[in-house]
C-alpha cells in the first residue's frame, strides 16, 4: 500500500485540478458562448448579457444585428468604451442608455425617462434587428422588455411581467433597479398615453359623426 502521505498528495492534486477546471469553465465560457441570449421578437429584437468580443462578433454576424442598446455602466467605463469601439469595428449602431437608480426614495423620473428611451429604441424599425443588454442580462434587460411590451405592444403590466417570470425569472434586489419599479412606469408613462389615444379616437369619431350629420 502506498503511504498515507502520497494518497493525501494525490487527492490534493486531484482537488486542485478539479477546482482549476471549474474556474476555467465558469469564467472561460463567457469568452466562447453567447451569454444569456434570447429572442424577444423573431428576427427583430434580441436580449442578453454584456458579451465578450468573440461571442459578440458571432452574435452580430449570425443575427444581422443593426443596433446594440447597452443598459449598464457609465460612459467612461472600460466595458462601455470597449463595446463602443467594437461598434465602430463591426459597423452596428451603439445606443447607450444606462438604467440607474439608487432606491433613495420612490422611483425617479430619470429612471422612467431612460426606460422609455430604451423601449422606443427597440420599437424603432430603423434600429432592427436590435440586441439589448445590461451587464448580467437580468434586471435592467427585463425592465426594458416590460417597458417595450406595455408601451408599444399593448400588453398589460401583468402580461409583460408574466412573460419575464415564465422565461427568465423575476429578481428582486435591495439596491438598483428591478421589475417592481415597473408599476410606476406603467401608471405614469403607459396608461396616460393609452388614455390620450382613446380620447383622440373618440374626438375623431365625434367630429366624423358631426360632419355626417351636417351633410
Amino acid at each position: 500500500m502506498l503511504p498515507h502521505r502520497i494518497w493525501r498528495r494525490r487527492l490534493l492534486a486531484a482537488a486542485l485540478v478539479i477546482g482549476a477546471c471549474h474556474q476555467i469553465w465558469r469564467h472561460g465560457q463567457d469568452y466562447v458562448f453567447i451569454d444569456k441570449f434570447a429572442e424577444v421578437v423573431p428576427g427583430r429584437i434580441y436580449r442578453g448579457a454584456w458579451q465578450q468580443d468573440w461571442p459578440m462578433h458571432r452574435l452580430v454576424r449570425n443575427y444581422k444585428i443593426k443596433t446594440v442598446v447597452a443598459l449598464a455602466h457609465p460612459p467612461e467605463s472600460p466595458l462601455a468604451v470597449k463595446e463602443k469601439a467594437l461598434a465602430n469595428e463591426l459597423g452596428f449602431r451603439w445606443i447607450h442608455i444606462p438604467i440607474v437608480d439608487h432606491r433613495i426614495s420612490g422611483v425617479s423620473q430619470p429612471l422612467l425617462d431612460s426606460l422609455e428611451r430604451a423601449a422606443n429604441a427597440l420599437a424603432s424599425s430603423k434600429n432592427q434587428p436590435v440586441y439589448f443588454h445590461c451587464h448580467h442580462g437580468v434586471n435592467r434587460t427585463s425592465m426594458v422588455q416590460i417597458a417595450y411590451r406595455t408601451l408599444h405592444c399593448g400588453w398589460t403590466l401583468e402580461q409583460a411581467t408574466e412573460e419575464i417570470s415564465r422565461d427568465f425569472g423575476l429578481k428582486e434586489v435591495a439596491h438598483g433597479p428591478d421589475y417592481r419599479q415597473m408599476a410606476a412606469f406603467y401608471n405614469e408613462r403607459v396608461l396616460p398615453r393609452r388614455q390620450a389615444r382613446l380620447n383622440q379616437r373618440e374626438s375623431n369619431g365625434l367630429s366624423l359623426n358631426a360632419a355626417i350629420s351636417g351633410n
